[in-house]
């Protein structure tokens, strides 16, 4: 990659990496439900402008409406949640650490799922690695304590979970989308599912909005999702889908740097031999680490 290209993937994945610092700070103002719908709101409305200046081509049938639901589903508002609820009695690093483990598990899903994605001995050794991973950043020893103050860390796996059917979903039936339309579409799917449930049982939180909390959460919104969406379709372009698994890599440091510097949090031994070992193994996914030309005899 060049130069310029570096930058994009970097600063691509320094703002996915600052959303849990983000939903640390709203979460003292704001229950999850909450955090999550003025982000998925304040976004939608943003690239819904974006599209309009640009004049995309939207086609609005049954088939698209579904497919962009179930996206919002489980690209937004499944993982949103589980990871808003659970960085309640977790650091924002260790949600981070856990959320790179996505890329591992969309790889197992898509060898069950799609036929053309098979498992390769790269895939299985880099897959194999990253668990080892996630286990050392969960403290094996505590691993199958689940007490109330333990429990976030297990939500927010199953969010990669979400994340990585997402994936699946999103290649074998968004294809026909434009990335701008698609993302607009998800986003607005995902305001327009929360809304029933935000005007029922929120609505108290609504009151008690003020112009501090609007503001970090636009903020929020812009950053997190409209920028590092534009980002992402610019890397698609520029780069190709390979440099975004160096994204995957990025997003751990810069919240564990943000906890650290800003939340004055600290992250222990094994969290930081799980995110190490987890960057081994998504390094060897990614194929630089192993060159095909060491397993030709």
């Amino acid at each position: 990659m060049k130069n310029k290209e570096w930058i994009l993937v970097l600063a691509l994945g320094t703002l996915w990496g600052s959303s849990f610092f983000f939903v640390e700070v709203l979460l003292n103002f704001l229950s999850p439900f909450f955090i999550v719908y003025l982000r998925v709101l304040f976004a939608s409305l943003i690239l819904i402008i974006v599209i309009l200046i640009k004049k995309e081509q939207i086609e609005f049938n049954f088939t698209n409406i579904f497919n962009l639901s179930v996206m919002a589903l489980l690209n937004n508002i499944i993982p949103f949640l589980l990871i808003a609820i659970g960085q309640q009695t977790t650091t924002g690093g260790l949600a981070s650490i856990l959320n790179a483990n996505t890329s591992l598990v969309a790889i197992i899903l898509a060898s069950i799922i799609i036929p053309y994605e098979k498992l390769t001995f790269k895939r299985i050794l880099g897959v194999s690695i990253g668990m080892v991973g996630v286990i050392l950043a969960l403290d094996y020893q505590n691993m199958f304590q689940f007490f109330n103050n333990n429990i976030g860390k297990y939500l927010i796996l199953l969010a990669t979970v979400s994340y990585a059917f997402a994936s699946i979903w999103a290649k074998l039936k968004l294809k026909n989308l434009s990335p701008l339309v698609s993302a607009t579409g998800m986003l607005l799917m995902s305001t327009i599912l929360l809304s029933p449930y935000i005007f029922t049982f929120q609505m108290h939180e609504i009151y008690n909005l003020n112009l501090t909390i609007i503001l970090y959460a636009f903020v929020f919104a812009f950053l997190c999702s409209v920028l590092a969406y534009l980002l992402y379709f610019k890397i698609l372009e520029t780069t190709g889908a390979g440099n975004l698994l160096i994204c995957t890599i990025i997003i751990p440091p810069s919240a564990i740097l943000l906890d650290v510097i800003i939340m004055k949090q600290k992250i222990t031994i094994s969290e930081l031999l799980g995110l190490i070992v987890i960057i081994v193994g998504l390094l060897i996914l990614d194929g630089r680490l192993i060159s095909k030309k060491k397993f030709i005899r």
